[in-house]
């Protein structure tokens, strides 16, 4: 899977221990997250993503070892896209075993804050 190519790049270092401290569900929706971001970007050119919610409009959940978002946004090129994942984690999540997703339509900049998707103006971090 590809956020594993991510995590291994030496520039991903900070990132890797930062993920190592959070809650096991806080890793497992990070992890997913990182993952939603690379299949996307490998998928279509038209996407620069560079940060997932995957709360956005629905919450997230959990069984056995995967993660479905339905209600998932992504946020690319000062827009947030209407975004649904499921993915599937190995038995000790700590990798990405499967992974399918589904790019909506744009979300309207009307309903951000309702959604808590920051704007352009604010910083994403």
């Amino acid at each position: 899977m590809l956020s594993e190519k991510v995590l291994a790049d030496p520039r991903s270092r900070k990132a890797r221990q930062e993920l190592a401290a959070l809650a096991p569900a806080d890793q497992i929706e990070q992890l997913c997250g990182l993952e939603a971001m690379a299949q996307v970007s490998a998928w279509s050119k038209e996407f620069l993503p560079d940060r997932v919610v995957t709360y956005a409009t629905a919450e997230p959940t959990f069984a056995g070892n995967a993660l479905s978002a339905d209600g998932a946004a992504l946020h690319s090129k000062q827009d947030w896209f209407k975004l649904q994942f499921k993915c599937e984690l190995t038995p000790d999540h700590k990798r990405v075993a499967a992974f399918e997703f589904l790019v909506g339509d744009p979300i309207p900049r009307i309903d951000w804050s309702e959604h808590s998707l920051p704007d352009e103006g604010r910083s994403l971090d």
